[in-house]
């Protein structure tokens, strides 16, 4: 089982460069944290707003997502505390620091495409892989 950041998921499932690397590891079993379902629908959004995606195919994706049958979801709320200590000391965002906690907590590596957050995470003691 691998942590996958949002970042890693709006990559695939709006098929953007190197989205056959993020396949890959959602192919090895991913969770990922509630709070992915709204930053995919998020990113997603401006896809449709660009026109670079239809509707249908974001609403579909957003609605398998939040099923949690291929991805695993996990409440973020047991983890919160966590992040917000990592947040606040190394001054990322708590949005980043809540996937950081997840594979601190799991004790799962982390992929991410977010060099920051990535560096953060490798300075908490979390396994991390980038996607470029």
């Amino acid at each position: 089982m691998i942590v996958a950041d949002s970042s890693v998921l709006v990559r695939y499932f709006s098929k953007e460069e190197g989205w056959e690397d993020a396949e890959k590891v959602i192919e090895q079993g991913v969770v990922t944290l509630e709070l992915a379902v709204k930053e995919v629908a998020n990113g997603l959004w401006k896809k449709v707003l660009r026109g670079e995606m239809a509707e249908e195919d974001a609403i579909r994706i957003i609605l398998d997502l939040a099923r949690g049958d291929v991805i695993r979801l996990e409440d973020q709320g047991k983890y919160l505390e966590e992040a917000f200590d990592i947040a606040v000391r190394r001054g990322i965002t708590i949005y980043d620091a809540l996937f950081i906690s997840l594979a601190k907590g799991r004790e799962l590596e982390l992929v991410t495409c977010d060099g920051k957050q990535g560096k953060v995470a490798e300075e908490e003691g979390v396994r991390t892989r980038y996607l470029p």
